[in-house]
């Protein structure tokens, strides 16, 4: 086995792994926009651009900036989990102290309290290829892990472990003004992943665990291809339309069982090839994404102003039998709205953002600190984790940190 897979096997065992029937399935989850709600297609000022509209990777600089590099953040380090892993570890822990049966027991409570967790790494530089034309280049590792015990099924986890390592490169093109740009992302990706039932019997015994990820573990590749556009009107209040599609359909899955509709469909996006034990996991592709968004920045004075976003992600397609995107999804889980203070120019990224949202019909709160330096980034906010009609809510917190060089 490769030093790669021995790897990302350690780092899986490491934060106890299940997957969310009702959580829609998304690649990246960029800790800034998040505690706005994830409302950033039209905003995308940042090195978060390329995760939600790569036309935004113009955004980072000013419209006539003479530089050649715009924005370095090493080694982008960032980690979270949600607020119920505690328990969960701790009722695992005394079985492993007791018995499987102790964990059993204890079934009932921890239907409510999931487990997961995140960790990951994404240095990035965004520089000038030439004039209006920024590029970005980074590098990611994005390993996401849950685990859940379900009330009709109290002797096995539903657990989910998913560990992405790639590159990701982007560019994008302006007018001299940069109130219109455009840009694409490419991402490489190799994916390690594992999702399925297993006995908690299996969960306590780390030395059967780790082998049966070895042996049960999908194993492959993929290339996402991400677009966009962000157009400015020049207006005091700067509204601002943002459109972008992440993982463009270059290939389609048959037979894919979508959570939501529960039925069998031709799905397209980022379809990956590789070795799968397990052919069902949602995993093997990575559904096309179609968002919409709008943004205006009121100005409260000379160095303080609001900015007011909304999107709609996962915007549904379909053309004959094939599904751009997952169909039925709940109307309240594509909107996103936020709302930013900005200390500074709203055109350009000042030192302090702070940020409320709702995502998914949850309340979101976040922050971002930056100095000539390093950067700090903080998000709160709620996924619906719920398998029936009425929602419940799983509280999630994520942190990054880099040094802007």
């Amino acid at each position: 086995m490769s030093i790669i897979n021995k790897i990302l096997i350690l780092m899986t065992i490491s934060v106890a792994p299940w997957v969310f029937a009702a959580e829609i399935p998304e690649f990246f989850t960029p800790i800034g926009p998040m505690g706005g709600g994830n409302a950033f297609t039209a905003v995308a000022n940042d090195e978060n651009a390329v995760w939600t509209n790569p036309a935004g990777i113009s955004r980072t600089r000013k419209a006539r900036s003479r530089n050649k590099m715009h924005l370095t953040k090493f080694p982008g380090i960032f980690a979270g989990a949600n607020t119920e892993s505690r328990s969960f570890y701790s009722a695992l822990k005394s079985g492993t102290a007791s018995s499987t049966e102790a964990v059993s027991e204890n079934s009932d409570k921890l239907t409510t309290k999931p487990f997961w967790t995140r960790f990951g790494i994404f240095p990035v530089s965004i520089f000038e290829l030439g004039k209006n034309k920024p590029a970005a280049f980074g590098l990611f590792l994005n390993n996401r892990s849950s685990a859940r015990i379900t009330s009709d099924d109290a002797e096995r986890a539903a657990v989910e472990s998913i560990s992405d390592v790639g590159a990701v490169m982007g560019f994008s093109f302006a007018n001299p003004s940069n109130n219109f740009s455009v840009g694409f992302t490419l991402r490489p990706t190799y994916r390690y992943a594992f999702e399925d039932k297993v006995d908690l019997s299996l969960l306590l015994d780390r030395k059967a665990f780790t082998s049966m990820l070895k042996d049960q573990s999908n194993v492959s590749t993929g290339l996402g291809i991400d677009v966009g556009m962000i157009y400015t009107y020049p207006d005091f209040w700067y509204p601002t339309i943002g459109v972008s599609m992440l993982n463009l359909p270059t290939g389609c899955k048959k037979d894919y069982l979508n959570p939501f509709s529960e039925t069998r469909e031709t799905v397209c996006g980022n379809v990956y090839s590789g070795k799968f034990s397990n052919e069902e996991a949602l995993s093997t592709v990575d559904p096309t994404d179609l968002r919409v968004g709008l943004s205006i920045a009121p100005r409260l004075g000379r160095t303080l102003a609001l900015r007011l976003s909304m999107d709609m992600h996962h915007i549904y397609l379909a053309n004959g039998a094939n599904s751009y995107g997952l169909s039925e999804i709940e109307p309240i889980k594509t909107l996103h709205a936020g709302i930013e203070l900005i200390f500074g120019n709203p055109l350009t990224l000042g030192p302090i953002s702070l940020r409320m949202g709702i995502n998914k019909g949850f309340i979101t709160a976040g922050f971002s600190l930056r100095s000539d330096f390093f950067s700090l980034e903080f998000a709160s906010y709620g996924e619906d984790i719920s398998s029936s009609t009425k929602s419940r809510e799983d509280r999630r917190m994520l942190a990054s940190i880099s040094f802007d060089l």
